[in-house]
């Protein structure tokens, strides 16, 4: 009797501690796993874009002078590519030029005052030695002769700083004629040739840079914690279908850019794009590559608790 008693109490104790196991077994598998402070994170299908492009056009109607670049040459930022003909604006420069040296109404008027003053001081000397010889009316005339010069100095004064605008003014004006690259680049195409008419906001020339790239993709939610703008990036080519020599090899960057809402048509996915220098114009527009991301494990944000509903 005693022996069946003990082997039932063992058999009791061995089920509390079966199902004891079993209980801190789901409460594991149950529990959200954190993320990985400083794991790098990998995009695929990541697609490559251009930064610098931009399409060049006339700011005012009129006939190009010249358009010096062809397609696929080179230029350099501040660098005139293309020009309107500007030779009326550059004859009433000169005309302005003159006119905003020229201070002879300035100087006369000076003097004329000078006179005015005189003639008054003069008369009421004559007053002062002989009363009532010299008008009172006369005298007031006089005066306002005398204030009228202060005016026209003024109004001299006046139309010389004007004439300095009209200069400034002709100059942006021929500025506006010329089309300057904003930066350095190449043409990679051209709309318009030298003594075609082209209407204010033509096309002339498209200039692009491929010193640097967009590098752009989408990252799951869940990893959008682990970094922040300015967290570097590692890229390499991915050309489907093929396998070169240049798909080894790793270009740097950063992120740049975390967009502030999810893109519905990938899911629970975030559209990043990170910035990568392209010197030797290896990364082509339009070439898929595989970004990773690389978290400072000291500066990374991450989640606490990440948990995603299946």
């Amino acid at each position: 009797m005693k022996s069946s008693c003990c082997a039932m109490l063992m058999i009791g104790l061995s089920l509390m501690l079966t199902v004891r196991s079993l209980d801190a077994d789901d409460q594991a598998k149950e529990k959200p796993v954190s993320a990985t402070p400083g794991s790098a994170i990998i995009i695929n299908e990541c697609r490559i874009k251009l930064i610098d492009r931009v399409i060049l056009g006339c700011d005012r109607p009129g006939v190009l002078q010249y358009v010096e670049p062809n397609e696929g040459e080179s230029v350099k930022k501040g660098q005139v590519v293309a020009a309107l003909k500007s030779d009326a604006l550059k004859a009433s420069r000169k005309t302005a030029e003159k006119r905003s040296t020229n201070d002879i109404e300035i100087r006369y008027s000076q003097k004329a005052r000078d006179t005015s003053y005189v003639e008054l001081e003069m008369n009421l000397d004559i007053n002062k030695r002989v009363p009532n010889t010299i008008s009172r009316l006369d005298i007031k005339r006089l005066e306002l002769t005398a204030e009228k010069s202060d005016l026209q100095i003024e109004q001299a004064e006046l139309e010389f700083d004007m004439s300095k605008l009209q200069l400034e003014e002709i100059d942006a004006q021929i500025e506006e004629t010329k089309v300057i690259a904003p930066f350095d680049g190449i043409v990679t195409k051209k709309f318009h040739a030298t003594g075609e008419v082209v209407r204010h906001g033509d096309e002339v020339l498209e200039i692009v840079s491929t010193k640097r790239v967009k590098v752009e993709g989408y990252v799951n939610i869940e990893d959008t914690w682990k970094f922040h703008v300015g967290t570097p990036v590692e890229v390499q080519l991915d050309i489907h279908g093929i396998r070169l020599p240049i798909e080894e090899e790793k270009f740097h960057g950063k992120v740049i850019f975390i967009d502030v809402e999810v893109e519905p048509i990938h899911g629970k996915s975030i559209r990043v794009w990170a910035e990568v220098e392209n010197p030797e114009n290896l990364l082509k527009a339009g070439y898929m590559a595989t970004m990773k991301i690389l978290p400072d494990k000291s500066s990374s944000k991450v989640a606490q608790e990440t948990s995603v509903k299946k």
